[in-house]
């Protein structure tokens, strides 16, 4: 029996929508009886998602994005989305945005020629799924899209906020948190109010053919986590420069300045008794600059490129994550002038890394995030 097939059969019930503990905010879960077009990735989480909005009575019609060429993981997923579409019994609609995609790709090449660590996972979200992908959805008549994100929306004031999911250690929200505040209307969530666990033992309870799928750990056009590799092969070529200390003594030599990042210690290339981390990159001498672990620690950072959901006016108080690993930590962000921030931390942060997102919470909601551009200790440079 396929899913469509059971009609009101779902054994959701364990875990029912109307009996969540009430929230000072009002949070958007349910939808009746409308269009919707989701994102079937082909994991787990998407097909837990269609399968609830399908209980609810929604018309839902299933979408896979092909993003990579000749990738054994992306053909994969494709298999694995058809299987699950087939399984609920919904259509599923193959969305080609190989082309689109590529400028993910440049990005990610370039972030590092530059001497940022990029997140694309970040660029991906805000242009390609809750972009293009967003806008195919709505021309093939959706009236809503939904994800298979943990994350939630909330209603506060009349305004609608991305926040955190109720399954902290799964929690996206850092990821999502470039999506323009116009679109949140049109976002569904139906993961928002569960754990990893219990979409697990959901699937399991419907028989979905992806219920014991492992999750994605890897940037998915580098599943093997080679990024010189995929530098290489976009025509980046590592020059061979010292590696040194802070005060310049010579520690060895690094084959490219592409592909490190701020706080890595692993792969170096340095022996000897001492524990270093990256502390800087200094591309006009072609120097991999370490430093031990309690010289990367700084009270502030410069942001650029700020997305809001709120007025910022001149600052505002709040929790901040500089990665999305971290604890949030109280900060104070001022607005500067041509686009950037600066953002204050009473107690110092660690590695703060050029290219990654500083995202601003107030609570669980996502008031806003920028790129970050470095902190004093990087932007002063040394004379060594």
């Amino acid at each position: 029996m396929r899913f469509s097939d059971s009609k009101r059969y779902c054994p959701m019930t364990l875990y029912p929508l109307e009996t969540l503990e009430p929230k000072a905010t009002v949070n958007i879960v349910m939808v009746i009886e409308m269009k919707i077009g989701i994102a079937l990735s082909g994991g787990v989480d998407s097909a837990v998602a269609a399968a609830r909005l399908i209980r609810q009575g929604n018309d839902v019609t299933g979408y896979h994005m092909i993003v990579l060429e000749g990738n054994p993981l992306a053909n994969a997923a494709v298999d694995d989305a058809r299987a699950v579409a087939d399984h609920l019994g919904i259509e599923l609609k193959i969305v080609d945005l190989r082309e689109e995609f590529r400028k993910i790709l440049y990005y990610f090449a370039t972030s590092y020629m530059s001497g940022e660590t990029p997140n694309p996972c970040v660029v991906c979200n805000d242009s390609i799924k809750f972009g293009l992908l967003l806008e195919r959805m709505f021309s093939f008549g959706a009236e809503k899209i939904a994800t298979g994100h943990y994350a939630r929306l909330v209603s506060l004031d009349e305004k609608i906020f991305l926040a955190r999911a109720l399954d902290r250690a799964k929690d996206q929200s850092y990821f999502l948190s470039r999506i323009g505040k116009h679109k949140l209307q049109n976002i569904l969530f139906p993961l928002s109010e569960m754990t990893k666990d219990e979409v697990r033992q959901e699937a399991l309870a419907i028989d979905l053919p992806v219920h014991s799928k492992k999750d994605s750990q890897e940037i998915c056009f580098i599943p093997n986590g080679d990024y010189r590799s995929f530098l290489k092969s976009w025509g980046i070529e590592g020059k061979p420069g010292p590696i040194t200390d802070e005060s310049g003594n010579l520690l060895g030599r690094h084959s490219g300045l592409s592909g490190y990042t701020i706080g890595q210690r692993k792969g170096l290339g340095v022996s000897g008794g001492e524990r270093y981390y990256v502390k800087r990159l200094d591309l006009e001498r072609n120097r991999l600059v370490l430093a031990l672990r309690e010289s990367l620690t700084s009270d502030s950072l410069t942001a650029k490129d700020p997305n809001w959901y709120i007025d910022p006016g001149d600052g505002f108080e709040c929790l901040c994550m500089i990665r999305s690993s971290m604890r949030a930590v109280p900060a104070s962000v001022s607005v500067l002038d041509g686009n950037r921030l600066r953002v204050h931390f009473p107690e110092k942060v660690w590695a703060v890394t050029p290219g990654q997102l500083a995202v601003f919470y107030m609570e669980d909601r996502v008031v806003g995030s920028a790129f970050i551009e470095g902190n004093s200790v990087l932007e002063s440079g040394d004379d060594t």
